[in-house]
């Protein structure tokens, strides 16, 4: 899913069993990916869900979102370092992109 935030930082993720990974794409850190990294998940409810990772090298970051399709928003907040500052914003979801069972892929805006 590609998504940006009121602050205007946008990045892309992508889902894997048990793994995502996000490219920034925009901002000082334009071009970097992290990831994989091991995630956790819960449905709120239809088309909400709660999904949080902790990174921990190099330094303690620990990020939860909440993902609603059906509003087409993401909601964050982060511990981030270096001087462990609150990431807290709304975003918009861009583009959703999934792949079926049978390697079907199709796009949402």
């Amino acid at each position: 899913m590609d998504y940006a935030y009121s602050s205007g930082r946008r990045y892309r993720m992508t889902f894997d069993v048990g793994t995502l990974s996000f490219d920034h794409l925009n901002g000082p850190a334009r071009g970097v990916r992290v990831g994989p990294v091991p995630y956790r998940a819960r449905a709120l409810r239809d088309g909400q869900f709660l999904v949080c990772w902790t990174l921990k090298q190099p330094s303690l970051v620990h990020v939860t979102l909440i993902v609603d399709f059906a509003r087409g928003q993401i909601h964050v907040s982060g511990m981030m370092p270096p001087n462990q500052w609150e990431f807290f914003d709304i975003g918009e979801l861009r583009r959703v992109t999934h792949t079926d069972p049978a390697g079907e892929r199709a796009a949402h805006a």
